[in-house]
C-alpha cells in the first residue's frame, strides 16, 4: 500500500519556524513603507500648505493699492503679525478694473467700509480701528469705493496646548475671518512680516534704494483720515512709502518630540502700487487755498510811464498735494462797477513755484478793478474764486 505518512512534529515546526521569518520581514518590510508614506504625506502636505499660502499671499499683496481712490490709503496696517491694505481685488459685478469677478461674493466684501462700519482690525496691537472716513469712487462723490480691505494676520491657535502655535487668518472687511493654514511657528529670528521703504535722498543727487524699515517706525499705519492731504507728511506718511514685504514662517506636520517635522518659507513681495510719485486723481473739485494780490509795476523809463498789473499767488493746495491735478490757474476781471464776472482775461499753466500773470492792458485810475483767480484740474473743473480789488494807482 501507498505510504500514508504525514509530517512529522519536527517537520511543522521548521515550516512554521520559516513561515514566521518570511512573515514577519514582509511585516517590517510593509510597516516601514507604511511610516515612509506617511512620512511623505506629511510632508507634502506641509509643503502643499507652504505652496497655497505662499502663491495666495504673494498674489493679493501685490494688488494692494490697485484702483483706489486717491483720498483712500493702499496699505492700511503694516505690523510684525498683521498686515491690512485696500485693494478692487474682487467684485460681484462685471467691472473693468477689479481683479477678480465673482458674481457669488457677499455684498459686503467687495467694497470699501464706510466709517459707521468701523472697527479694530483683527491682528493689530494695539488695537487699530479703521476706517474713520468715507470713500467714494473717483469722480463720484456717491458711489462707495471698490476697494475692499483685506487682512492678513497670525494669531495664537488657542486649541493646541503649544504655546508657539499659530494660525495664519485671512479677512475681508469686517466679514468672518478664515483660516488659511494651521500648525505655524515663527520661523527664528525672523518676524513673520518685516517691510522696506522707498528711501529717496533729498535733493536727488543718489538713486533712490530699498531700505528695511526701522523698528521705531513700527507699526506702521494710516493715520490721517484722507491720503494725500495736508495732515498726511512727515512720520505719519512712512506707510505710502512702502516698497515691499518680506513674509517668513514655518509649518509643521502637527506631531510633537520625534515626531515633528517642519519646512519654512521665506520670500519677498514687491508692492508696485505703492509709491511716493505724484498721482494726478481729478475726482474733486480742486481746492486752491491761496489768496491772490495785485501790485502795479512802473517803468518810468519810458514817455509815458509803462504801467502793468502784476498778479501773484501761492501754489494751489492740489497743486503740491492733494489730489495733485491742477493743470492751471484761470484769471477773471472787471471794473469796480461791474456786478460780475464775464469771460475770462487769462488761463496761466500750472508748474510754477511762484506763478503770477502781468496784466499789460490795465489802467490806472477810477473805477479800477476786481481780479479773480481760480484753479482748474484735468476734469476740467474749477475751484472756488479768490479775488483782489487792485490798487487804483501805482
Amino acid at each position: 500500500m501507498r505510504d500514508r505518512r504525514g509530517m512529522t512534529l519536527i517537520e511543522m515546526l521548521i515550516a512554521i519556524t520559516v513561515f514566521s521569518v518570511i512573515m514577519g520581514g514582509a511585516l517590517g518590510f510593509l510597516s516601514s513603507q507604511s511610516k515612509g508614506l506617511d512620512r511623505s504625506s506629511n510632508d507634502m502636505g506641509m509643503l502643499q500648505n507652504l505652496t497655497f499660502a505662499g502663491s495666495i499671499m504673494a498674489e493679493e499683496f501685490r494688488m494692494a493699492g490697485a484702483n483706489t481712490p486717491f483720498k483712500q490709503p493702499s496699505v492700511v496696517y503694516a505690523g510684525t503679525t498683521a498686515f491690512a491694505f485696500n485693494a478692487d481685488y474682487a467684485s460681484n459685478t462685471d467691472s473693468l478694473y477689479t481683479v477678480y469677478y465673482n458674481p457669488g461674493l457677499p455684498a459686503g466684501q467687495v467694497n470699501a467700509l464706510t466709517s459707521s462700519q468701523r472697527f479694530a482690525l483683527p491682528g493689530t496691537s494695539p488695537a487699530f480701528n479703521y476706517p474713520d472716513s468715507n470713500y467714494f469712487a473717483a469722480g463720484n462723490a456717491t458711489l462707495n469705493s471698490p476697494a475692499e480691505t483685506i487682512i492678513w494676520y497670525f494669531t495664537p491657535d488657542t486649541t493646541t496646548p503649544a504655546a508657539n502655535d499659530y494660525l495664519l487668518m485671512r479677512q475681508v472687511n469686517n466679514a468672518a475671518p478664515e483660516v488659511v493654514v494651521r500648525n505655524v511657528l515663527q520661523t527664528a529670528g525672523k518676524n513673520f512680516f518685516q517691510y522696506y521703504w522707498q528711501h529717496i535722498p533729498a535733493g536727488g543727487t543718489a538713486a533712490a534704494t530699498l531700505d528695511t524699515v526701522p523698528t521705531a517706525w513700527m507699526p506702521l499705519k494710516h493715520s490721517v483720515g484722507v491720503h494725500g492731504s495736508v495732515g498726511d507728511t512727515g512720520a505719519v506718511a512712512h506707510i505710502d512709502s512702502l516698497g515691499s514685504v518680506e513674509i517668513a514662517f514655518t509649518v509643521t506636520n502637527g506631531q510633537t518630540g520625534a515626531a515633528l517635522r517642519s519646512r519654512s518659507i521665506d520670500f519677498m513681495v514687491p508692492l508696485p502700487n505703492i509709491s511716493t510719485k505724484a498721482v494726478t486723481s481729478c475726482g474733486d473739485i480742486p481746492i486752491l487755498g491761496t489768496a491772490v494780490t495785485s501790485t502795479w509795476k512802473v517803468d518810468s523809463t519810458l514817455t509815458p510811464w509803462d504801467t502793468t498789473m502784476i498778479l501773484k499767488w501761492n501754489q494751489a493746495v492740489d497743486e503740491v498735494g492733494g489730489e495733485k491735478d491742477v493743470k492751471a490757474y484761470v484769471i477773471w476781471r472787471r471794473l469796480t462797477t461791474d456786478t460780475g464776472f464775464t469771460d475770462p482775461i487769462a488761463s496761466v499753466p500750472s508748474g510754477s513755484p511762484t506763478p503770477s500773470y502781468n496784466d499789460q492792458t490795465a489802467v490806472v485810475g477810477a473805477p479800477g478793478y476786481i481780479y479773480g483767480l481760480a484753479a482748474q484740474d484735468c476734469t476740467p473743473s474749477l475751484s472756488t474764486v479768490a479775488t483782489v480789488t487792485a490798487p487804483l494807482t501805482p
